[in-house]
């Protein structure tokens, strides 16, 4: 069930030096939550254009995308909102974040003129949006409309 061999040779190693009785249950729990691991949501910081394509635009999952920058007060206060939203869905959604002054490119090409400006894209094209600091609510409708694309 195991696919990668670094973590079943580590595995292999900590329930070894177990007694019998206990191996069994060790080795089942550990290996469901690694499997489970794989599907827990990914919270990422886009490093380049490239990385936007592969971690967003080809993502199998919605990914909400949080255009901010550092000097953007509200920015600061939703980001904690988004994260929170977003674990709740976990296993659902990615998280994006995106610094629009490293990333001016990404800026014109999807039109961000605020920040902060949140984008819900699926399978490669933006289904949701909106810009500004919104609540709690209005977030969570956000996600429930992107999840339902």
């Amino acid at each position: 069930m195991l696919y990668n061999p670094a973590v079943r040779s580590l595995l292999q190693q900590v329930v070894a030096g177990l007694d019998m009785g206990r191996h069994a249950l060790l080795a089942c729990t550990a290996a469901r939550n690694l499997h489970m691991s794989e599907q827990v949501m990914e919270v990422f910081m886009v490093n380049n254009e490239d990385d936007f394509k592969n971690k967003v635009m080809r993502s199998t999952l919605p990914v909400i995308v949080n255009f901010h920058a550092e000097w953007c007060e509200p920015c600061h206060s939703l980001k904690p909102l988004l994260e929170k939203i977003a674990k709740e869905n976990e296993g659902y959604l990615h998280l994006a974040e995106v610094a629009v002054d490293d990333h001016v490119e990404l800026l014109h090409a999807f039109e961000v003129t605020a920040v902060p400006a949140v984008l819900g894209i699926h399978r490669g094209m933006v289904v949701e949006k909106f810009v500004g600091l919104v609540s709690h609510k209005e977030v969570k409708g956000f996600v429930e409309k992107l999840l339902n694309k």
